[in-house]
């Protein structure tokens, strides 16, 4: 089957369809947020307007000024856990969510905060951490929209702060959850969620409601139903027979949306990525045969009722993970020697796409960045042409093989923009393998490193890409010390925006990436910068504090050393003269620890059930997690807190928290406690 399908929908109906979104006059809805985008008074959409681009067109900051750039203010935020979200500013008001769905509305003159609203989330085992990252809200009208991670999606009055609805968009019984931001357009608000790869017989779907009344309107699926007679539409009657085996039965069908949408008010479309499925290997999935529709694939439906338009599977017969969740761009590119509207998108997979935006139809791809799973992307089938470097599962069980890029993605959550100035896209990209542990049973283990040295030659990490999606080729880089940095931004004063992970907030320029500007920030940035109109002058505005989910598996993968300081909002203009604040983070000491008595072959085996149940993902890769946020690094537990050890490992004595109870032995669990007793001791005597 061919990656590119044909419209469902006709020119006919699709042009209805335009009509009726373009007769949009709603000015606190539609027209507001278009208006808005055009002179750059405000930051209405996360990612600036429909485009998605992060493009300002304000100039009144450029590259001969920036260097004059000072601070308005700074504003501590109570979200330990930093901050993934890209604030929305409206009416000279800011919106920005943190940890946990903690919502902020702030007075963007003076950073004093006019409301918070607290959804108050129960955190189970499902949404442990997944609580604890919230990438933003939405505005439509008189509406301030914010999901929670426990499914529930909430309508709140602009002005108060107050409660006026809320939905539960799925189970969180089954192992669904929440972190993204909702995405509005066309009077709705859209909604999809993670957790359909979570072993339970769950799939992938998106919702849209009322954006103000919060009604239910649509769903779509984005795998079919493991019944087959469930499948009525064609797309899924397609989507059926893609599939063999009883994974869809046993596991689901995975293709959960659980990162960004971008809606179009021209074409009526909404378009949005899908994740991969369980198990992660292929031919343990689908035996039979079959693409698995629709994961790992970029699709787009009819914003008005939900139904199925097009698909483009970027990665057919996945066995990497490598979700196509990452933020999607609209633009109009010379191609072919006339203007072509497009979708850009770099999904984790490390190759740059841009495809027809109407009809989904492949218009070319290349690799940004390192990739071995795939030598190229046919251009007649739009198929990655596999490579058996990267085929871990036909290597013997135990061995190790490394896979460019890693499953997190040479892309994550962290959002591209694109300068339709410069025509140049911003990649904020990781170049860093998986050394992929082959255990031989549909499963893999992920033992992500970074290496100063990847086959002999020097490795950057971290890297802030310009690319040329006409040409498909990098105009410049800019290289990080660490893995995962921020979002970015662009403005038409040809500048670029980044916070990256050791705490630096940067100026570029858009044209070279030469470094023009720089204010040290005391943390690391996950978040994107927006900038807008106040009083007649721009302001720069950056969330700081490292806020994205792999903080929790692989913290030094999100933040330098000695970035670890507080959680702040800052803004920024050429008038600014406010005080830098306080950037010195110092770690605290260990604490006084109880004697380690067990033998190294004790110590041992908590170290592999460490990994092997599961308390890296929350506790950190070897035992060392975030230092200050809300999941402790363990190394840093205290006497009582071992004394307690079996009470909470085993009983459950801090469910209420988000530490569940697991099953297994006493002496299991004192073997893990040994193996992070003896982590404890090896950073004490680094520091005696």
């Amino acid at each position: 089957m061919r990656l590119t399908v044909t419209l469902i929908l006709t020119a006919l109906v699709l042009g209805a369809t335009a009509t009726a979104f373009s007769q949009e006059t709603d000015a606190t809805g539609e027209q507001r947020i278009l208006n808005d985008a055009a002179d750059g008074r405000g930051w209405a959409l996360a990612g600036g307007d429909f485009d998605g681009s992060h493009f300002s067109p304000l100039g009144g900051v450029d590259r001969e000024n920036v260097s004059g750039l000072g601070l308005d203010w700074s504003v501590d935020l109570p979200s330990p856990n930093g901050i993934a979200a890209t604030p929305i500013v409206v009416d000279g008001t800011i919106y920005l969510s943190g940890a946990f769905s903690v919502v902020f509305a702030i007075d963007a003159a003076s950073g004093r905060t006019l409301w918070t609203f607290d959804p108050k989330v129960k955190i189970t085992e499902s949404n442990n951490w997944t609580g604890r990252v919230n990438r933003g809200v939405a505005i439509w009208g008189d509406r301030v929209l914010v999901t929670v991670s426990d499914c529930r999606l909430i309508g709140l009055d602009r002005a108060t702060g107050e409660q006026a609805w809320s939905q539960l968009t799925c189970d969180p019984k089954l192992g669904y959850s929440i972190t993204d931001a909702p995405h509005v357009g066309g009077g709705k608000v859209f909604v999809g969620n993670a957790g359909s790869e979570k072993g339970t017989p769950n799939r992938g779907y998106i919702s849209a409601y009322d954006a103000h009344s919060g009604e239910f309107l649509w769903r779509f699926y984005t795998v079919p139903s493991p019944v087959e007679e469930e499948n009525t539409t064609p797309e899924m009657k397609a989507a059926f027979k893609s599939w063999s085996g009883d994974a869809l039965k046993k596991y689901g069908g995975g293709g959960s949306n659980w990162n960004e949408m971008t809606y179009d008010p021209d074409s009526g479309l909404l378009f949005f990525g899908t994740a991969g499925a369980l198990p992660y290997v292929y031919y343990k999935r689908s035996p039979g045969g079959g693409d698995n529709l629709y994961t790992s694939s970029v699709m787009a439906v009819d914003a008005a009722t939900g139904k199925y338009v097009w698909h483009y599977q970027t990665v057919p017969q996945d066995s990497w993970e490598y979700n196509a969740t990452m933020n999607i761009v609209l633009a109009e590119l010379p191609i072919g020697g006339k203007q072509r509207k497009v979708l850009m998108i770099a999904p984790k997979n490390g190759f740059f796409y841009v495809l027809d935006r109407l009809t989904g139809k492949l218009l070319s791809a290349n690799n940004y960045v390192k990739v071995n799973w795939a030598t190229h992307i046919d251009p007649e089938s739009g198929r990655p042409v596999l490579n058996p470097e990267a085929m871990y599962w036909k290597s013997k069980p135990g061995s190790k093989v490394a896979v460019w890029p890693n499953m997190w993605g040479s892309h994550s959550a962290q959002p591209m923009a694109y300068n339709p100035g410069e025509r140049l896209v911003y990649i904020p990209a990781v170049n860093v393998p998986d050394v992929v542990t082959w255990l031989g049973d549909g499963d893999f283990t992920d033992t992500l490193e970074m290496l100063d040295e990847v086959d002999g030659k020097p490795h950057v990490p971290g890297m802030l890409i310009a690319w040329d999606p006409a040409t498909q080729s990098q105009r410049w880089a800019v290289n990080h010390d660490v893995a995962f940095n921020g979002g970015v931004l662009t403005t038409a004063g040809g500048l670029v925006f980044q916070g990256d992970a050791d705490g630096r907030f940067t100026a570029y320029d858009a044209a070279t990436g030469k470094r023009l500007w720089s204010a040290t920030t005391g943390s690391a940035i996950s978040a994107a910068p927006v900038t807008y109109l106040l009083n007649g002058r721009q302001r720069i505005l950056v969330p700081v504090g490292a806020g994205s989910a792999i903080q929790f598996n692989y913290p030094t993968f999100t933040a330098g050393r000695k970035t670890l300081g507080k959680t702040r909002l800052m803004s920024f203009s050429l008038g600014g003269e406010a005080e830098m604040p306080d950037t010195t983070w110092v770690e605290p000491p260990v604490p006084e620890l109880p004697p380690l008595e067990a033998s190294r072959q004790t110590i041992e085996h908590g170290a592999e059930l460490f990994e092997s149940r599961g308390c890296n993902g929350c506790h950190g890769k070897n035992a060392v997690a975030r230092v200050g946020g809300t999941v402790p690094d363990l190394r840093f537990a205290s006497k009582e807190t071992h004394l307690q050890w079996n009470g909470i490992v085993i009983g459950g004595a801090r469910s209420a928290k988000g530490m569940p109870a697991h099953e297994m032995s006493i002496e299991d669990a004192q073997a893990i406690e040994a193996y992070v007793l003896s982590r404890a001791y090896e950073l004490k005597n680094t520091r005696d």
